[in-house]
């Protein structure tokens, strides 16, 4: 499979990682399982696709790694199947992924029925929600989510955003964070990082967790001896205002793991409790 122009090649990225995946869920998945064994249903206009339209769906379950906020209320979602395969159910909404409750969370393993996106622009990791997200489980301790991790990490950004894609998961060298006004008056949260290959990043960081963190208010560790991370990274819709490297997309940090597996803040109590510790069965 050949990558877009200026890019490496790439396989399909759907690298077998059942055991790491269904680690990450409840521990009750089968290996493989990357969609449960209901059977299909369809998708209705009101899941985004078009009025009157009928689009066979899948039951599936998958880890989001990525979980997004923007300063208007719009909210994204992506994560991965057991096996290793990129998904971005559309639509999300706001309450989904902020607030008191919300369904979809790092780490958290989901379920709802997904069919083929629709539209002109689809990416390859964009699906229509035909259903409500459920939650699916407990997430995994840590040893097993840094597994996952590890398992669907591609080596480089260039190779995360080849072959069309418009998601993938880097690991990363945390260099420095900090606040930046744009042009239009709001303020970014900004990464400078470098990958594996020593080319140096500056993206805006869109990770919920880190939404509502003030200048001077990040913690993280950074710097040429800070510990690993691994990022997950996605593209925006083409806007052509960024004709470059990115086909035209908007290159963010929409997701940050610590390499070892555990929580990005000592506050994310969303993780405590989780699945499968030593020495359960």
């Amino acid at each position: 499979m050949t990558g877009a122009a200026g890019e490496p090649a790439v396989r399909e990225h759907t690298r077998p990682v059942a055991g790491e995946a269904a680690a990450a869920g409840s521990g009750t998945a089968a290996p493989g399982s990357g969609t449960a064994a209901a059977g299909p249903e369809t998708a209705t206009a009101g899941s985004g696709t078009a009025a009157g339209a009928e689009l066979p769906s899948e039951m599936t379950e998958f880890v989001p790694l990525a979980v997004t906020l923007d300063g208007a209320g719009g909210a994204c979602v992506a994560g991965v199947t057991a096996e290793g395969r990129w998904l971005r159910p559309e639509p999300v909404t706001a309450a989904q992924v902020a607030g008191p409750d919300p369904v979809y969370t790092v780490h958290h393993p989901v379920r709802l029925p997904l069919g083929p996106a629709t539209g002109d622009g689809a990416r390859p990791e964009d699906r229509a929600a035909a259903g409500a997200p459920r939650r699916a489980g407990p997430p995994a301790e840590p040893a097993r989510r840094a597994a996952l991790l590890a398992a669907v990490a591609d080596p480089d950004v260039a190779t995360a955003f080849a072959g069309g894609r418009s998601a993938g998961l880097v690991a990363v060298r945390p260099l420095g964070y900090r606040h930046q006004r744009s042009t239009g008056g709001r303020t970014f949260l900004r990464l400078e990082f470098t990958d594996n290959t020593g080319e140096r990043f500056d993206w805006i960081v869109r990770d919920v967790r880190l939404l509502d963190a003030g200048p001077g208010e990040i913690a993280l560790p950074a710097g040429p001896e800070a510990p690993l991370l691994y990022a997950a990274v996605g593209l925006t819709h083409p806007n052509h205002r960024f004709p470059g490297r990115f086909r035209g997309c908007h290159p963010l940090v929409v997701g940050l793991h610590p390499a070892d597996g555990s929580p990005l803040l000592p506050n994310e109590t969303s993780l405590e409790g989780t699945a499968g510790a030593p020495g359960t069965a």
